[in-house]
């Protein structure tokens, strides 16, 4: 069959008696929906499964899920998360003493677990980390289908809810889910929030009562906590659907009606996003003071790229929009324009706003304010779900007014036919898109000619039934093709092991903190301290505090991604000072093994005047941080190797520039000798420098040569290069094979003896006791102790301590660690930490929340004074 138009009748002007009405058809549709919505939230996640399983990829096979950011924060970030409501976690919600020896959590907490489907992980083991991950995604987007289901059933009520279902099914697994939320779980809370804002707001706007404005705010401000960076997105989109309803919607009644519908929307949105402030005025905080990445210039790509992402199984992760809706609805959508079953203003007005929404994705300006007037480094088109739930939304109002007239059908695949051509060779063009356009095509117009005609009820139903498995199959294809293609480009990190097993228990029978710190290493991930445990050095975040990340880096931490991720160099200065008493090495079979070393208490008590290393570099700054001199500098020689062209310069303030004519054979190979103390410990600093270092026999990269684009993006950790010979001498060869730079002290000379008494000196210097908590320090002093006393923590902002009771300050630092003056008659210091911006946003949520209940209750009491019957008139 071939359902024809269901559009409610036309109310004329909307009275009290009208506007009941009104309410009294959502409610009833709405529970007309429900099962709708539950069918496209299990036919969602069954296509997406049925990929997985076809692909073999976690947890059906072989292949890792685990791309870029999906393995490296977000798994890490939800076991910490873990940890900490099981209380087997140091620090608590507002500090993270787990990574970077102390980090402030709540903005990590906001932008990568603060969801409520996070809290499943208490549902899996700890060692089922990557499958909790895994259901989280498929749960996000169950939620996703269902919400646009039951949006789509609220704005044509009285169409099919199978097809519905199908619709929200098309936008949960469309190629912005699959792609880019399919590694950046966070992300996928946009997608649920961008339809069920658009539903909150027809609910507020039709159902004129007190109930809609107070519910409304709170589940736009769970949404807000969720993941404000693509909930903003979706709020953005919702303001411009809104202005497309308000405009064209049939049933809207007087323009005052619509007007005071769009104020009441925009009322309850504003108080939600108000009551979200407690946790994101902080959060803006922590972005605000976080490790900045280089300004980004938007470029808009060629439209042909752009629009190919509109074709299924196509993927273009970080660099084109994630368009695709899938076949069928990408039909439906381009048939709006020309389906005249519906009204010629609707049809206008909602092809107006799809195609500027469309447009703003490759302009400048409008790029800026769909990111926050913040262009992202890495993928620009992060709005792409909005595209793709509007393209849904007409494709479904087409569907649901009846396609009858021929054009309706034609242009569309005539549309995509011309699409699919000028794309097949695109690099975002998968084998599969190639595949399943053309079957889709012709699915779909055997589909329509079995209704159009409509032969027999049972042919119906069949081609029905096609229609639903084609859908589905098309997005598990989807699945399948976009994890193929984007595994391919990408590294995978691997899931839950042996490997990983072996090293939580040999970091948990070393576990005493605060007395020491133990460190994972970097077993799978930039961010083991909170995948495996302990307290170790290794972080990535985007909120990582920029001084944090600074001192670090100056200390002789590698780095990438512009500094948010640092690599523990596993130095052992860098121990001592931050007291790693123990730390997870590989041994000689290729396991692991537990290292232990002597190393300063976390809390100890300096000079008044801190000692400070002359030395160049991380070296000098690692002996200022410890107190003692451990360290030796010598003069190099450099010495290119026989037949190489390398040009080497000292002529640039303190750097060796290291020139490779264009022409010049590479790698090309040179040599850093010298002289130092036989029996010490030699370190190479090069964190510019783009090579190998030859170590036991092999080269050892440093920096691949791509490292040194334009922009910092990556820098190398201080890295171990041997021992000189009986005599003291040395020669460290290294290569490269682009031009670098090397610092003129990029050897250093570790005396162990010299650090065994630095450490045996500031173990002397302990106060009497030392107490960590959540997010505080206490310290009790030795009697008559003075001078300074420095923690094993990197000053973060946030911190406030006090002496003996006194009035809270900022605390002062010695190398980047957080440190005290103290006088004689001092007892103790007592430090807490307080993210910025935390009273202000409590007194902004309790300014929403005020103004919330005073508005309802203004309301409520306007509402009895038009109920009560009127006073009889006095003879």
């Amino acid at each position: 069959m071939c359902w024809s138009a269901h559009r409610l009748p036309n109310s004329g002007t909307v009275g009290p008696r009208n506007e009941q009405r009104v309410g009294v058809r959502v409610v009833v549709r709405g529970r007309m929906a429900v099962p709708g919505a539950a069918l496209a939230a299990v036919a969602a996640v069954a296509a997406v499964i049925l990929g997985g399983v076809l692909r073999g990829t976690y947890p059906f096979g072989s292949h890792g899920r685990n791309i870029l950011d999906l393995g490296h924060q977000f798994i890490p970030m939800h076991a910490h998360l873990r940890d900490l409501l099981t209380g087997a976690a140091p620090g608590d919600f507002l500090f993270n003493w787990s990574s970077g020896y102390g980090v402030p959590y709540l903005g990590d907490f906001m932008a990568y677990n603060g969801a409520a489907l996070s809290w499943i992980v208490l549902l899996f083991p700890r060692n089922k980390i990557d499958l909790a991950l895994y259901v989280i995604m498929l749960a996000a987007i169950a939620a996703a289908a269902a919400a646009m289901t039951a949006y789509l059933r609220m704005l044509r009520p009285s169409a099919p809810s199978w097809l519905a279902a199908l619709a929200g099914v098309s936008y949960a697994t469309c190629g912005w889910a699959l792609d880019d939320g399919g590694y950046m779980t966070g992300w996928l809370y946009g997608l649920i929030a961008f339809p069920l804002i658009c539903l909150l707001c027809e609910w507020v706007r039709q159902r004129r009562t007190v109930m809609p404005l107070l519910v409304a705010p709170f589940v736009i401000a769970l949404f807000w906590y969720s993941h404000f960076y693509t909930v903003y997105m979706a709020t953005l989109g919702a303001a411009l659907v809104l202005i497309a309803r308000v405009l064209s919607d049939p049933d809207g009644g007087s323009w005052r009606h619509r007007f005071t519908g769009s104020v009441r929307c925009l009322v309850v949105v504003v108080v939600g996003i108000g009551l979200s402030a407690p946790l994101l005025v902080p959060t803006f905080k922590s972005v605000g003071y976080a490790r900045p990445s280089p300004d980004e210039t938007f470029h808009p790509i060629g439209w042909l790229s752009f629009l190919g992402r509109l074709l299924p199984a196509s993927e273009g992760v970080g660099r084109t929009p994630g368009l695709a809706i899938g076949t069928v609805l990408l039909l439906a959508a381009l048939s709006f324009p020309f389906n005249r079953r519906i009204a010629r203003r609707e049809r206008i007005v909602w092809s107006v706003v799809v195609m500027l929404t469309l447009v703003s994705m490759q302009v400048r300006i409008t790029h800026e304010i769909w990111h926050g007037f913040d262009s992202p480094n890495g993928n620009p088109f992060r709005q792409a779900f909005i595209v793709a739930g509007m393209l849904v939304t007409i494709g479904w109002l087409s569907l649901a007014a009846g396609l009858r007239n021929v054009l309706a059908i034609a242009v569309p695949v005539v549309l995509v036919g011309a699409l699919y051509g000028a794309a097949f060779g695109a690099w975002s063009t998968t084998p599969v898109t190639q595949v399943v356009v053309p079957v889709m095509l012709i699915v779909a117009v055997l589909v329509w000619a079995a209704w159009r005609w409509r032969p027999s009820l049972l042919v119906v139903r069949v081609a029905a039934a096609v229609l639903v498995v084609a859908v589905l199959g098309e997005g598990a294809a989807s699945t399948y093709a976009i994890d193929k293609a984007r595994a391919e480009k990408y590294t995978v990190t691997p899931a839950w092991g042996a490997r990983q097993e072996q090293a939580r228990a040999l970091v948990q029978s070393a576990q005493d903190w605060p007395r020491q710190r133990v460190s994972a290493g970097a077993v799978s991930t930039v961010n083991d301290p909170m995948l495996i445990g302990g307290e170790g050095p290794e972080y990535y975040s985007s909120t990582i505090p920029d001084e944090l990340s600074e001192e670090l880096i100056n200390l002789g931490f590698g780095y990438w991604a512009f500094g948010r991720a640092v690599i523990d160099p596993a130095n052992p200065v860098i121990d001592a000072i931050f007291s790693v008493g123990a730390r997870v090495r590989s041994d000689d079979q290729g396991g692991l093994q537990l290292v232990r070393s002597s190393v300063s208490p976390f809390v100890t008590v300096r000079p008044g005047k801190p000692w400070i290393s002359a030395d160049p570099g991380p070296f000098g700054l690692q002996e200022t941080a410890l107190g003692g001199d451990v360290y030796a500098i010598p003069k190099l020689t450099v010495l290119p190797a026989a037949g190489s062209q390398l040009a080497i310069s000292n002529r640039r303030p303190r750097l060796l520039t290291i020139k490779l004519p264009a022409a010049a054979p590479t790698p090309a190979e040179f040599r850093l000798s010298g002289r130092c103390q036989p029996g010490s410990q030699l370190y190479l600093s090069g964190r510019e420098f783009a090579g190998e270092a030859l170590l036991d026999g092999r080269w050892t990269p440093i920096l691949p040569p791509m490292a040194k684009r334009p922009g910092i993006y990556s820098g190398g950790a201080l890295l171990p290069v041997g021992s000189p010979d009986a005599n003291g001498a040395f020669g460290v060869r290294l290569r490269t094979a682009v031009s670098t730079q090397l610092p003129v002290g990029a050897i250093g000379c570790l005396d162990r003896s010299k650090l065994e008494l630095a450490v045996s000196r500031l173990g002397q210097s302990q106060p009497a006791e030392v107490r960590v908590g959540g997010h505080n320090i206490d310290v009790k002093l030795t009697p008559g102790t003075q001078g300074r006393v420095v923690m094993g923590t990197v000053l973060s902002p946030g911190w406030q301590c006090q002496v003996d009771g006194q009035a809270a300050r900022k605390p002062t630092q010695v190398a980047g660690l957080m440190a005290v003056p103290v006088s004689d008659q001092a007892t103790g210091v007592a430090c807490v930490y307080r993210p910025a911006g935390l009273r202000l946003g409590l007194l902004a949520g309790a300014a929403a929340l005020a103004g919330l209940l005073a508005l309802v209750a203004a309301l409520k009491l306007l509402e009895r004074r038009r109920s009560a019957p009127p006073t009889p008139s006095q003879p």
